[in-house]
């Protein structure tokens, strides 16, 4: 699949961000604790012994540590656009040759057909245009093995206009009273920049039309959300 601007330019970005990719992040995410416990356990209560997981747009690795810390027992498969990214998360998981890998790769490559029992991403999808993200979540469904789960932890755009402004304010407002440096607040809106956020409605209706169940959003605060569909 050829490489499109927009994934050579997400690619750029997040491999300048690499090496202080993890450093911001509690700051830059205002309810960052809330926000991926209610991932972790999403994924833990579907993962079965020996679980395999694939993590899409995996970055340093957050998620899938944490999921890790929770259920060493589990197989996991990081993929990321961003060669950067994932050779920071192979520094960090470097002690787990056996049961993390990795693959350099688009979101929209991903062919795999039931081969995992959790398939789940944070904070990347929402790179994708509102066509990008509809195929992808068919595809996660196809990649799902009979009663898998898809946990997407990702950032909305606000209904409107006027929501959208309340929401991009209170995340500058939060931040901006985290003490985080300026440098890096601008860095993130950079970022920013490349985001291809939908409103939260139709992206649940998408993961129902990928033949996903029991779709539904575990966790939203404000623009931050946590959404989820089983495969029967």
């Amino acid at each position: 699949m050829a490489t499109t601007e927009q994934e050579t330019g997400i690619g750029a970005v997040f491999d300048r961000a690499a090496a202080s990719y993890d450093t911001g992040r509690r700051r830059l995410i205002p309810c960052f604790d809330e926000f991926y416990s209610s991932a972790l356990d999403l994924v833990t209560e579907a993962l079965p012994p020996g679980g395999r997981v694939l993590d899409l747009g995996a970055g340093t690795g957050l998620l899938t540590a944490l999921v890790a810390d929770a259920r060493p027992d589990a197989d996991f498969t990081l993929t990321d656009l961003s060669e950067g990214m994932l050779e920071r998360a192979r520094t960090r998981f470097a002690d787990r040759p056996n049961s993390i890998h990795f693959r350099a790769m688009d979101h929209l490559a991903l062919d795999d057909v039931a081969a995992y029992d959790v398939v789940m991403s944070a904070l990347s999808i929402h790179h994708l245009e509102d066509d990008g993200k509809r195929r992808l979540y068919a595809a996660c469904a196809r990649a799902l093995k009979p009663g898998g789960r898809f946990v997407n932890a990702d950032q909305v755009s606000g209904d409107d206009a006027a929501m959208e402004a309340r929401y991009w304010q209170h995340w500058r407002d939060r931040v901006g009273a985290s003490g985080l440096d300026q440098v890096e607040i601008d860095a993130a809106i950079e970022r920013q920049s490349f985001d291809r956020r939908a409103p939260l409605a139709p992206q649940l209706d998408w993961l129902r039309e990928a033949g996903l169940s029991a779709v539904e959003c575990r966790y939203k605060n404000v623009s931050f959300v946590v959404m989820c569909g089983d495969r029967g």
